[in-house]
């Protein structure tokens, strides 16, 4: 996947100030959720610190790399918008969640900074950014440079699903009586306010491109990632809302992105 990601990016032309309105969209849909549910979460359920972090980082982050990148990068035009996306989620939600599941209310402000250095070492953050970086530069991206970057890439779409499929089948769906509640608040967040605020701040900020608009929508509407589990359960906090969270916004995600291909694709 990071070969797949730097592949991309690399062989594309860098964004331009036209494509801020788009990522603009995104990164303060985001913001606007990420602490909106991290706030509501504690006094409708009276969670602790690191347990409304859990449930604002899945209210937020998608499963981008395991299930809409494989279709952005089978829809000619979606693959580089889809990417920029990702790199925003990368580093700044990836950051904010694990500055919330901290929960260290006296951090220093270097500690702070660290949460958004951290998620660069992620080797599909360091892919994306590399990529862009090698853009930006004008280097050459073909011959067996391309080659080598396009063959890895390849197998990144059938791996990540395959990955997703083994996740799905060895956990065990949670009992919905005891979380049902806080999963349909995440769920709500994700699914519903989130592309909302989103796909709104597009329409007013004059997003037209239609290549532009479809990424966005199915960057939107896919379900919470896994990698919301695995950052709770190293934060020991909300691990069962969070699996159940990916179980239940997977589910619906078979009609919100069959309706994003629909009206976009």
């Amino acid at each position: 996947m990071p070969a797949a990601l730097f592949g991309l990016t690399a062989g594309s032309a860098p964004p331009g100030p036209e494509a801020a309105p788009f990522v603009g969209s995104y990164a303060i849909a985001a913001a606007i959720v990420l602490f909106a549910a991290y706030h509501l979460s504690k006094k409708l359920f009276a969670l602790t610190g690191q347990e409304a972090g859990a449930h604002s980082l899945a209210s937020v982050m998608g499963n981008a790399v395991f299930l809409g990148l494989p279709i952005a990068l089978s829809i000619e035009g979606w693959g580089k918008p889809f990417v920029m996306l990702m790199l925003i989620e990368g580093v700044f939600v990836i950051g904010a969640g694990a500055a919330m599941l901290a929960s260290r209310d006296n951090a220093s402000g270097g500690a702070f900074v660290g949460y958004f250095v951290k998620p660069l070492k992620n080797p599909l953050v360091a892919g994306m950014a590399l990529g862009f970086l090698y853009s930006v530069i004008g280097l050459g991206f073909s011959g067996p440079v391309e080659t080598f970057f396009s063959l890895l890439g390849r197998a990144a779409g059938p791996t990540a699903l395959f990955s997703l499929g083994l996740f799905l089948a060895t956990h065990k769906f949670p009992d919905m009586k005891v979380v049902g509640g806080r999963v349909s608040f995440i769920a709500i967040g994700k699914m519903i306010a989130l592309p909302a605020i989103a796909l709104g701040l597009a329409a007013f900020f004059g997003v037209s491109d239609p290549h532009y608009l479809g990424a966005l929508a199915l960057f939107m509407f896919v379900p919470s990632g896994v990698t919301t589990f695995v950052m709770a359960s190293q934060a020991g906090a909300g691990e069962t809302e969070t699996a159940a969270a990916v179980f239940a916004t997977t589910l619906l995600s078979v009609l919100t992105i069959s309706g994003v291909l629909i009206a976009f694709a």
